[in-house]
C-alpha cells in the first residue's frame, strides 16, 4: 500500500468540536448572569477561530488565546465578568464535549483493520484533549496521540511534524498521509512538512492550498487508501 501511517486531525475531523464549543459556552455564560443568546455563541466561535489562526501563524502565544478571547467577547457584547475565571471554567466544560462526527468510528475501524499506524495530530490543551479522546471511545483506535502542548510546537509548523516523525516508526514522509478539516493547520502543515495531505472539505469551500486529495465525507477516505 502507498501509505503506512495516517495522521488524523481531531477536532471537526473526528470529534464534533463545534458542538462541544457551543455546549460549553451555552453553559458558561449563565454562570456570569449572561443570557446564552445564539448571537453571543456565534460571536465567541468567530473570535475563538481568529485567535487560533493567529496562534497558528505565530502572531501570538497559546496562553494569549485563553483569556484574550473572553475579553474580546465581553467587549463585543457589552458585558463584564472575571475573564480569568471564565477561561478556567470553560476548559472544564469543553472537556465534557466528546461527540463523534458521523463516520468517525467507522473510518477508524476500517484503517485499523488494514494495518495502518494511526496517529492523532492536534493543537490544543493536553488535559482537555486527552479527556475528550478517552470519553469519546476513540482512544482504542490510536497508536499515538500528539498534542501541541506536549510537543513544544504546533501545526502547521514543520517542527511539529518533525517531532511526530521522531516519535513514530515511519520515517519516510512519502508513506505518511495527513488528514484534516483545516487548511491553515492540517493541509498547510502537511505540505510544509513534505507529506501528502487529504482535505476534509465538508462544506465545499474554495481551496486556498493544493492538497493531494480532497473529500467531502470522512468515509470517502476508503476510496483513497
Amino acid at each position: 500500500m502507498k501509505y503506512t501511517t495516517l495522521y488524523f486531525d481531531l477536532d471537526n475531523t473526528l470529534l464534533d468540536f463545534s458542538a462541544a464549543e457551543k455546549g460549553a459556552i451555552k453553559k458558561l455564560l449563565p454562570l456570569y448572569g449572561i443570557e446564552p443568546k445564539d448571537e453571543y455563541i456565534s460571536a465567541y466561535s468567530a473570535i475563538n477561530k481568529r485567535f487560533w489562526e493567529r496562534f497558528e501563524r505565530g502572531e501570538i502565544k497559546k496562553e494569549d488565546i485563553f483569556e484574550g478571547r473572553f475579553i474580546e467577547l465581553l467587549n463585543t457584547i457589552g458585558k463584564t465578568a472575571n475573564t480569568k475565571e471564565m477561561s478556567a471554567k470553560y476548559f472544564s466544560l469543553l472537556a465534557e464535549g466528546h461527540a463523534c462526527l458521523p463516520g468517525a468510528k467507522e473510518i477508524l475501524g476500517f484503517v485499523k483493520s488494514r494495518g495502518y499506524t494511526v496517529c492523532i495530530v492536534t493543537n490544543g490543551v493536553s488535559k482537555t484533549q486527552h479527556k475528550r479522546i478517552a470519553e469519546s471511545g476513540l482512544g482504542r483506535y490510536f497508536d499515538h496521540v500528539f498534542i501541541s502542548e506536549d510537543t513544544g510546537s504546533k501545526k502547521p509548523e514543520p517542527a511539529y511534524f518533525d517531532y511526530v516523525i521522531a516519535h513514530t516508526p515511519e520515517k519516510n514522509r512519502q508513506k505518511i498521509l495527513v488528514i484534516g478539516d483545516s487548511e491553515t493547520s492540517d493541509i498547510l502543515g502537511g505540505i510544509n512538512a513534505g507529506m501528502d495531505t487529504c482535505w476534509l472539505n465538508r462544506k465545499g469551500e474554495q481551496a486556498r492550498f493544493k492538497s493531494t486529495y480532497e473529500i467531502r465525507d470522512i468515509l470517502d477516505l476508503r476510496n483513497i487508501l
